[in-house]
């Protein structure tokens, strides 16, 4: 047998990195876009809004207000929003209420 121990508290918490301080964080450079995927999600489609001409905090806001008012889920990821399920339409009358312009990318 050996005498190490099989779990141990004495290390503390991994610390995560401050999101807010997210180097890898992108802002866009024109209006934003989004994109219907379902590839790799196992036929479940999501709507991925990307290129957001916002700092890092304001596009998780945006994020945060689009989940509460068309009750769906997401989450912000890689410099992106993804909401589960087909939102374009919503997606697009969100941004023109908030003076915000959206394009649609892809097919």
């Amino acid at each position: 047998m050996v005498d190490k121990p099989l779990y141990s508290t004495a290390t503390g918490r991994q610390q995560k990195d401050n999101p807010k301080n997210n180097p890898s964080y992108k802002r866009g450079d024109g209006p934003a876009k989004m994109r219907l995927e379902s590839k790799g999600r196992g036929g479940k489609s999501v709507t991925v809004i990307f290129n957001i001409p916002l700092d890092e905090e304001a596009a998780r806001q945006l994020g945060s207000d689009m989940k509460s008012q068309f009750g769906c889920g997401g989450t912000f990821k890689d410099s992106s929003i993804e909401l589960a399920g087909d939102m374009r339409e919503k997606v697009e009358t969100f941004f023109s209420k908030k003076s915000l312009q959206i394009k649609r990318a892809g097919g």
